[in-house]
């Protein structure tokens, strides 16, 4: 699969990079800020991913890190550069910095894995799935339920309709099959939808039924997974479906020793859930039972 690098993905690869290269210069970042003359603040804005860098910034911590060689000061500009552009979501009106990120992200890994309790993730969702969702989290502007549906139907196009889609991995709690907002046509499709995306090569659901037991006490997460190295693999936690004004209380995990749990977690799930044949399966019974 080949690399897609867009704003999101430039600014994570090029943060690791400069982590990376202090770790290797033995260098904490007190002592970075105090050679450059920058606040230990910014140091840690620029590891955490909280703030852009400019060009000039990348070029003195490079520098500072004994980082000569010229095909890799050449790349690690050239993602400070790709991180400022400007990408479609933000023109399409999702300017929350979080959000923002987590679409970047999703835009351009290479494996996502889900697990839902609540409710089906935004990307295999249904437009009418979708405004069920944002109504049972009392979104009273018809003109902003429109627009995050919008935003969400073009994130589907752009990850699952583009030649080289991502493996994508979903764990579904069993209740997330039920909870209908007051409407089982609009449940009915939306997993039969599930059933035919299940059917396509990179995407594979399960379900977790609930016999299975208690498993995981987590919030729902997603870890994604890209082309350059598992030391590139990143946790969302999303703490709210529902409204768009919660929509940023998101939070992205890291470094290795705050992902590899989720890793794991969502390992066991796959092993306590059904089989991908027999989830479809199931899917598909639920679905002919709303018809009822």
């Amino acid at each position: 699969m080949s690399p897609r690098t867009n704003p999101a993905v430039a600014r994570l690869r090029l943060r690791n990079a400069l982590r990376s290269a202090r770790d290797s210069s033995d260098l904490t970042q007190n002592q970075v800020a105090d050679s450059l003359d920058w606040s230990l603040s910014k140091i840690i804005r620029i590891e955490n991913g909280s703030v852009g860098m400019t060009v000039t910034d990348v070029k003195a911590l490079l520098q500072l890190y004994g980082i000569q060689d010229p095909s890799e000061v050449s790349q690690m500009v050239s993602l400070a550069k790709a991180a400022r552009q400007r990408p479609w979501w933000k023109e399409a009106g999702a300017d929350a910095p979080k959000l923002s990120t987590y679409i970047g992200l999703e835009d351009g890994a290479a494996e996502l894995r889900f697990y839902q309790l609540l409710v089906i993730p935004g990307l295999l969702q249904t437009a009418g799935y979708a405004r069920s969702v944002l109504l049972a989290g009392h979104v009273t502007s018809a003109d902003n339920a429109d627009s995050i549906i919008a935003i969400r139907m073009r994130r589907q196009q752009e990850v699952l309709d583009r030649p080289d889609p991502p493996q994508i991995h979903v764990v579904l709690d069993e209740g997330t099959l039920y909870r209908t907002n007051g409407n089982a046509h609009i449940q009915r499709e939306q997993l039969r939808h599930l059933v035919r995306l299940g059917r396509r090569s990179n995407i594979h659901i399960q379900v977790l039924p609930f016999r299975a037991g208690l498993h995981v006490l987590e919030p729902a997460f997603v870890v994604m997974s890209f082309p350059y190295g598992p030391e590139f693999d990143v946790v969302y936690l999303e703490f709210s479906n529902y409204s768009p004004t919660a929509q940023d209380l998101g939070e992205v995990l890291e470094r290795d020793e705050l992902v590899t749990p989720y890793r794991d977690a969502f390992a066991r799930l796959t092993q306590a859930a059904l089989s991908e044949e027999d989830s479809l399966t199931f899917l598909t019974r639920v679905a002919d039972e709303l018809d009822e």
